[in-house]
């Protein structure tokens, strides 16, 4: 039987009672001046041939701290939370002002 547990929290994920998701991240170098970053009218192929060359190119001189590719379980909560703040960003603190 195989056993997850949710990449977060780290608390066991019963997937026969829970439903398991899970999240896929690939963070690549974009360079704004390369039109294959964003841009929805560029010719699939030639883009996918661009790529392919680019990753040859850089196969060597591409440091891991410029690429990351993961996938993470999570359990519901995890998940919940996830989706409300997919970036982890602090929520706004309240400002508090003394009493003078």
């Amino acid at each position: 039987m195989i056993h997850y547990t949710c990449d977060r929290c780290k608390r066991a994920i019963n997937t026969s009672h829970q439903t398991r998701y899970t999240v896929q991240i690939d963070i690549q170098p974009c360079d704004d001046l390369d039109e294959s970053c964003g841009e929805d009218d560029i010719d699939q192929l030639s883009e996918l041939n661009h790529m392919l060359t680019q990753i040859e190119d850089d196969f060597d001189s591409e440091s891991p701290a410029t690429q990351h590719r993961g996938q993470y379980d999570l359990c519901p909560t995890c998940h919940r939370q996830f989706l409300e703040n997919p970036l982890g960003r602090d929520a706004a603190l309240p400002l508090g002002f003394s009493d003078n």
